[in-house]
């Protein structure tokens, strides 16, 4: 499995200053397995989050993905080593236990018998019986390698399988087992009285051994099918999942990494998000409770640094406890939407500049290396997730608020799956010890076979009972590892209604409705039969618009509509939430009292986020609106006079914000009082006449 993502060494460097953009210096271009956001190959950053599990464990692998190399294949030569050591410690004492009657019978008791033969036959079958169980472990041991070796000779194709051997290591080492004891029952019990004729105990041992082969290949093929389930499914729906997150979240190890050696931890441009990373709060708190435990989780985190410090001197490895690991950081911030959306604060306003509103790649080559162009155009493709070629603040805080979710939505899936697992595997072991008892009934009772009829009815009747049970259960059972049509986290559509999926079980399923955010469960086998539309696996989703338009609108009309709402897209405002490819199509004529067309325009993602599903689409309809006002269509049945006609002779200009503010001055000055004349200030000032002349006696 091809893998592929940046690890990016930085350089110590001071505070960028104005005059001299940061360099750092990327050093090579590892696996994402390096700095991994779901699995760390860290012992002490396994800590550092409750999301995390061992890919590697889940998908039965051993790390290295079928491969063996020089270190790997002397390791696993000293693990063999100490295998065979801890079976000694385990098989010595019983052997030497089971030799004291095989020495006392051989000896003192020589002429101890059971229906004429010896019993130190019995007693050296035991301690054959015992030996046999740990060689069968050892050849179990080397199965997967001859496994391998045998698929890379006929189809290499099947070697990725091997894991499923190594998983039933313990099952083949019974069949195996159980086969020697069989074999050698009757040859080493009549060993030391051949000549004599096999005793009726004999014949009962050799019963035993045959009726456990049947039932170890009974557990052998129970294993075989539920880790052929289990790794299986796990390599075909979470491989790629937790590839790309590892290999994202290796990114903002980098960029975190950068940006704290730009600016330390605490400085005063981001003493507010480092808080907030650290503690998950979005500022200290009055309350005691709240910053009594922000103050608990700092502390803690020192001391586990110290104490991590402290063992690295004594262990010489770094990595233990170190909570100041920018990979240890970032996977606690992930973990809570307010810190993650800190961490892409911090580090988009780290790279981007102070003035601008936008990151571009061109502001991650200033400080990066110029030989290393190619490496962070990467680490920006990785970014720029709508390919607009900049990425904005809103932008990069959602996208690191989606790894985040990604990557606690891929922990559930497994868990959720795996809990499914485990109720498949316990009903599957109930009818394992059903058989096993019908089994060993059948080798050892004379008259099973006349009861057989008896039983069968019963089944028969017990399976009418609980036909629908079953039916449920083999259902949900082919709808959750066959089809798999989502995952925990995915947004879905069935029976026309949005929802959420909050958790998979074998027998249901439980959603969270997007509209009223209520909580449903639906039986499995009830999904099995209803159509399933995924939104989350969806790429970039295109929306449908339908409006209706007067019957008397031209095609030249609908052109230029077609042409405005492409312009209002493809607007900056608008092009970080659209591609520019817009569609108007008129699709019927009703009765010819109106038209039907439809606007369509394909949005840069899908509708997984409700709350950027709703604000683009709320873009779209204003610009369908404004085009529509634009372009004078009107709605069904007409509209008033249009603008330009001669009885609505008006017209539409567009005026800088300078003219503006001098209109409205000029308006403000005109509807501004008049001041008062000289006449009337006379009268005012005049008790009651004018030069001598009474004031009621005055005309004007």
């Amino acid at each position: 499995m091809a893998q592929n993502s940046m690890n990016i060494d930085i350089e110590k460097v001071a505070k960028p200053q104005t005059a001299e953009p940061l360099v750092v210096k990327v050093t090579s271009v590892s696996a994402p397995s390096v700095r991994s956001s779901v699995d760390s190959v860290r012992p002490g950053l396994k800590q550092a989050s409750k999301f995390t599990f061992d890919e590697n464990d889940m998908m039965g692998l051993d790390g290295t993905a079928g491969t063996r190399e020089s270190l790997g294949c002397m390791y696993g030569r000293i693990w063999s080593f100490k295998a065979l050591l801890r079976w000694a410690r385990h098989f010595i004492p019983v052997a030497a236990l089971l030799g004291i009657p095989v020495a006392l019978l051989a000896t003192v008791y020589a002429d101890r018998r059971a229906d004429g033969v010896r019993l130190l036959g019995l007693f050296v079958w035991l301690e054959v019986v015992w030996g046999s169980l740990w060689l069968s472990k050892l050849i179990a041991m080397f199965m997967p390698t001859v496994y391998v070796f045998v698929c890379g000779i006929v189809n290499s194709g099947t070697r990725k399988y091997h894991p499923i051997v190594r998983k039933i290591e313990t099952s083949i080492s019974l069949v195996f087992w159980t086969i020697i004891a069989y074999a050698t029952v009757v040859p080493v019990c009549m060993a030391f009285d051949s000549r004599l004729p096999t005793p009726r105990w004999v014949f009962i041992l050799q019963k035993v051994a045959l009726a456990s082969i049947a039932v170890a290949a009974m557990v052998l093929i129970q294993r075989f099918v539920i880790q052929l389930i289990n790794i299986t499914y796990s390599a075909t729906q979470f491989t790629t999942r937790i590839a790309e997150s590892k290999r994202r979240i290796a990114m903002l190890d980098t960029l975190y990494a950068s940006s704290t050696r730009m600016y330390p931890p605490f400085c005063d441009r981001f003493a507010q998000d480092d808080y907030t990373i650290i503690t998950g709060e979005i500022q200290p708190k009055e309350s005691s409770p709240s910053k009594l435990l922000a103050n608990v989780r700092m502390a803690g985190r020192e001391v586990a640094q110290a104490f991590g410090q402290m063992t690295a001197d004594i262990s010489g490895n770094n990595s233990l406890f170190n909570t100041q690991a920018a990979h240890t950081i970032v996977t606690e911030a992930l973990e809570a939407g307010t810190s993650s959306e800190a961490l892409g604060r911090r580090i988009w306003k780290s790279f981007a500049p102070e003035d601008g509103d936008a990151l571009t790649q061109k502001d991650l080559e200033k400080a990066f290396p110029a030989d290393q162009s190619r490496d962070v155009e990467e680490l920006f493709a990785l970014l720029d997730v709508d390919q607009n070629g900049d990425i904005s603040l809103d932008e990069m805080i959602s996208t690191v608020v989606r790894i985040g979710q990604d990557r606690i939505a891929i922990w559930k899936s497994i868990h959720d799956i795996k809990s499914a697992v485990r109720v498949l595997d316990g009903f599957l072991q109930v009818c394992i010890l059903v058989g096993t008892g019908l089994i060993y009934a059948a080798f050892f009772s004379t008259s099973f076979s006349t009861y057989l009829a008896t039983i069968g009815t019963q089944l028969a009747a017990i399976s009418f009972a609980i036909s629908g049970t079953v039916q449920e259960f083999l259902g949900s059972c082919i709808f959750i590892f066959v089809k798999h049509p989502f995952d925990v986290g995915d947004r879905v559509k069935i029976d026309s209604q949005e929802m959420t999926v909050e958790k998979i079980s074998l027998l249901y399923s439980v959603f969270r409705k997007v509209d009223s955010n209520k909580t449903t469960q639906v039986p499995n086998i009830n999904l099995n039969s209803m159509w399933v539309e995924n939104v989350s696996r969806s790429g970039p989703i295109r929306e449908r618009i339908n409006i209706q338009i007067a019957a008397d609108t031209s095609f030249d009309d609908i052109e230029r509509l077609r042409r405005r709402i492409r312009d209002e897209v493809r607007a900056p405002e608008n092009r970080r939430d659209f591609r520019e490819d817009v569609d108007v199509e008129l699709m019927s004529i009703g009765d010819m009292s109106k038209l039907e067309v439809y606007v369509e325009a394909e949005h840069k993602s899908n509708w997984n986020n409700e709350h950027i599903r709703r604000l683009r689409r709320n873009k779209l309809i204003t610009a369908v609106v404004s085009s529509l006002r634009a372009v004078a269509i009107n709605g069904p049945g007409g509209g008033g006079v249009t603008l330009g006609d001669e009885a609505r002779p008006t017209y539409q200009v567009v005026m800088s914000e300078e003219t503006a503010a001098a209109r409205r001055k000029l308006q403000d000055d005109k509807n501004a009082p008049n001041p008062p004349s000289v006449v009337s200030s006379a009268l005012d000032n005049s008790p009651g006449s004018f030069l001598g002349v009474d004031a009621d006696h005055l005309t004007f």
